[in-house]
């Protein structure tokens, strides 16, 4: 862990790029994962966001992946963000569909 520091420490530009690579795996895998909970959920009411904000995060992988090594200054806070952003009001809109739904039931 110490190398990977020294390394971003030394090499900031080649590190960012690094980073910015890294958070195009980790988003299309997170995309592809919220696909696969959306269609394991599409009974319940409010799978549908999840549906969308996979939808979403992929598009934003493949925006990262597509302009990778000219977009590594200004990707990760932008589109971090945004993915922060659906996801939020993804997981919100999922929770009141469940608290709808348990206070049908009650």
């Amino acid at each position: 862990m110490f190398s990977v520091g020294c390394y971003l420490l030394f090499r900031p530009l080649a590190g960012l790029a690094s980073l910015t690579l890294a958070l195009a795996i980790y988003l299309f895998a997170e995309g592809v994962l919220e696909l696969i909970l959306s269609f394991r959920l599409r009974p319940m009411p409010g799978s549908g966001w999840l549906l969308f904000d996979g939808i979403i995060t992929l598009i934003l992988a493949v925006m990262i992946w597509r302009t990778w090594p000219s977009s590594t200054e200004w990707v990760i806070g932008t589109l971090v963000g945004i993915s922060m952003l659906f996801s939020g009001i993804s997981r919100l809109m999922l929770s009141l569909a469940a608290r709808r739904l348990v206070a049908k039931l009650a």
